[in-house]
């Protein structure tokens, strides 16, 4: 595919250009309106037509002409145009499907990463090296040239027995290399999530054969792009009244011009056209393969395999978080998009500032980056640490479970005492939630424990409302127990 500017430059650009082939087309009118020309002006007077009556009935028959093969032209030019687009819009449906899928199975991947280090790498290559593969073949299938190969990542690395098999579905039994491919990445798939390596529930795997359909459809429809001609009837009516159109013009142009000056460009510019236009069409409608006009497959599979290596690359195992100091409230977040008097001065925040970053600030974000999953679970607290001890270490609870169950004679001495151990207690329990919110904001990877015994303390104070209560209520009654005695 040619890649251009517009502007007067492209007159003189002849790569991938019509013009050579439609002007060779026109030559033959050109001479032959040349040669009436001479004829006419060599011949007596009585050979000029003066039939002005047969001379308009050749125009309007070179017009009747010219409609029907105008209108067959732009028929097939409109068709060709559409088969083109769908022709890249399909191409690149594939490659998002299939690049999705990997996506998805990578990131499904990575919490097996601490305990199945081995089978999660082994899983990620395979994975990525049949999806290039079957990009390839896959472009192999629709550029419609059988000495058209395309690079992948490294194939051979594969074991020998997938080779094998890879190699004897298109010699030896002449399958699909696509759908074999296609097979062997849903059958790595469904393995590694029965030993554990996907860790995610079966339904939201099942999206992932979804898409690897989808991508499949798409490559078939490709496919039919390739496989169905322009239809050879209309081609065949459109060539044949080329050729009649570029024989009649002539005729009817010397009919009533005899310069050489105005007969031979009237007669080269629709003739030119004509052809220039068919000729358009002709490459449009087969939009792959290896013309200059042909889609650029071997630039898709390369944008292909440099997505694939960005998702083995250690960075993509990275999880993304915020800074402790970045703005959370609505207002200061809206005056990232819409400035205002009250906003003051902003950091800059468009779409390619992080590329400036200087190399202090590299250090700082190459330093975050990458935190492997054993590192990231030894720098989780453990549950007395930074929290205090939620889970096994709750005195205040037992407190008040003892003495919740005591009888009220034994709480005579204690009269004043309820009311002011129930607050006390409450007033505990506040504050190991007060204390567990602060963890919680401080903790930046540990954030699922954290809120894990977040979740476990107001539990435990939800639970123990209703012994407080029970508490008050007896108090109450003790002390107008007392009173009335």
């Amino acid at each position: 595919m040619i890649r251009y500017t517009e502007g007067l430059h492209l007159l003189f650009k002849l790569k991938g250009s019509v013009i050579p082939t439609a002007v060779l087309c026109s030559l033959p009118s050109v001479i032959l309106a040349f040669l009436l020309i001479a004829l006419q002006q060599n011949a007596e007077d009585e050979f000029t037509s003066t039939n002005i009556a047969g001379d308009l009935s050749k125009s309007q028959v070179w017009s009747a002409m010219t409609v029907t093969l105008t209108t067959l032209i732009s028929f097939r030019t409109r068709q060709a145009l559409g088969r083109f687009w769908e022709g890249t819009g399909l191409i690149h449906q594939m490659r998002g499907e299939w690049f999705d899928s990997v996506s998805c199975l990578l990131s499904f991947s990575r919490h097996a990463l601490a305990t199945k280090h081995e089978e999660v790498m082994q899983f990620r290559h395979t994975l990525v090296r049949l999806t290039s593969l079957m990009h390839g073949s896959a472009l192999d299938e629709i550029s419609g040239s059988k000495d058209d190969s395309y690079q992948t990542i490294d194939v051979m690395s594969l074991d020998s027995a997938t080779l094998r098999i890879l190699r004897d579905c298109k010699l030896k039994y002449d399958w699909n290399k696509v759908c074999a491919l296609q097979h062997m990445i849903q059958v790595l798939i469904t393995h590694n999530l029965r030993i554990g390596v996907l860790d995610i529930p079966p339904p939201i795997l099942s999206r992932v054969y979804q898409t690897l359909s989808r991508g499949f459809v798409n490559l078939l429809n490709a496919v039919k792009i390739k496989d169905t001609n322009f239809p050879f009837p209309w081609a065949q009516i459109i060539m044949l009244l080329l050729v009649v159109h570029s024989v009649f013009t002539p005729c009817v142009v010397t009919s009533f011009m005899t310069s050489y000056q105005w007969a031979i460009p009237v007669t080269f510019v629709p003739v030119f056209g004509m052809f220039a236009l068919n000729q358009v069409a002709a490459q449009l409608e087969m939009p792959f393969g290896q013309d200059d006009n042909d889609l650029p497959l071997e630039h898709f599979q390369k944008e292909m395999n440099l997505s694939l290596l960005q998702l083995l690359h250690e960075m993509s195992d990275h999880l993304p978080s915020i800074k402790p100091n970045a703005k959370t409230h609505i207002d200061e977040l809206r005056c990232f998009v819409v400035p205002g008097p009250g906003c003051g001065v902003m950091k800059k925040s468009d779409s390619k500032v992080f590329e400036t970053l200087s190399l202090e600030e590299d250090g700082e974000v190459e330093a975050s980056l990458c935190v492997p999953e054993k590192k990231l679970e030894e720098a989780l607290p453990t549950p007395s640490e930074d929290m205090g001890e939620i889970k096994d270490d709750l005195p205040s609870l037992r407190v008040l479970e003892e003495k919740a169950t005591l009888h009220p004679e034994e709480l005579k001495l204690g009269v004043a005492e309820p009311e002011a151990t129930v607050y006390a207690l409450a007033a505990q329990h506040v504050g190991e939630i007060a204390k567990s919110t602060e963890a919680l904001m401080a903790l930046g990877q540990s954030l699922p424990m954290a809120l894990r015994q977040h979740s476990e303390a107001m539990s435990r104070f939800t639970e123990s409302v209703p012994q407080i209560l029970a508490r008050m209520a007896s108090s109450e009654q003790l002390t107008s127990t007392t009173e009335g005695s």
